[in-house]
């Protein structure tokens, strides 16, 4: 049996490494659960809708999420390249970091991706 020294698999992206492959989603589960998995699971990445960054009155979903962890904001809920460009952009101001999932939708009802909106956001400076 041949084991695998977890020093050399490290996960890096941008000029950041990470020992963990695990990248949480932060979505449908309440904020004090999400922030018990975090903790548990190791979890270094933690994927963020905008929409949930603060939602008026509500807790706010950066609150819970430890310092150390990486957020992954996504563009979710952008029907074309340009809303996933501007949700992307909100993202990285309001501190989310560099790092972004880029998803445009199609099909609201089976939450089909929209490949080519996809790769057309990427081209946009």
């Amino acid at each position: 049996m041949t084991t695998t020294n977890t020093n050399e698999d490290k996960l890096i992206l941008g000029g950041h490494e990470f020992t963990s492959r695990f990248i949480m989603g932060s979505g449908k589960f309440s904020l004090e659960l999400m922030k018990a998995c975090i903790e548990k699971a190791g979890a270094q990445i933690v994927t963020l809708a905008l929409r949930r960054a603060n939602e008026g009155g509500l807790d706010n979903i950066l609150d819970y999420v430890p310092k150390d962890v990486t957020l992954l904001p996504n563009t979710s809920g952008a029907r074309n390249a340009q809303e996933a460009v501007r949700i992307a952009r909100l993202s990285r101001e309001l501190g989310c970091g560099d790092f972004v999932k880029l998803e445009v939708i199609h099909d609201s009802k089976y939450l089909l991706p929209d490949n080519y909106e996809t790769i057309k956001a990427t081209e946009i400076p």
